[in-house]
């Protein structure tokens, strides 16, 4: 999924007018690249990643439980089915900072890779 995003985010970025000017008046292509394609995909790839975290804590949990790998996966299926309130919001909890964090961290990382969205002043 991450691949096909990122292909489409370069192919994307790859026709803009404004790269194919720059083709046009002879800039190498490590540095239409690098300096012009990669700028302008890197937002929606940015966003991916803030998405992609939530699927992968959420994926975990489900293989860990699975194939029997010891972990908050089962750790957390042993509590719903033992009714232990405490450990279920302990790690429910744990697992939503995670993926807060991540969120976080992808915004951050977005305002800084994207001058367009920053705030004027």
């Amino acid at each position: 999924m991450v691949l096909r995003h990122a292909r489409s985010a370069f192919a994307e970025a790859l026709t803009a007018p404004y790269l194919r000017a720059a083709r046009g008046y002879g800039i190498p292509a490590s540095r239409l690249i690098f300096a012009f394609a990669l700028p302008a995909a890197a937002p929606r790839l940015i966003s991916l990643f803030g998405l992609s975290l939530a699927g992968l804590v959420s994926g975990s949990l489900l293989i860990e439980i699975l194939l029997s790998w010891p972990g908050v996966g089962p750790l957390l299926f042993q509590a719903i089915l033992a009714r232990d309130l405490h450990v279920v919001v302990g790690t429910t909890l744990v697992s939503s900072v995670f993926v807060i964090g991540g969120q976080i961290v992808a915004d951050v990382l977005l305002v800084a890779a994207d001058p367009r969205i920053r705030r004027p002043g």
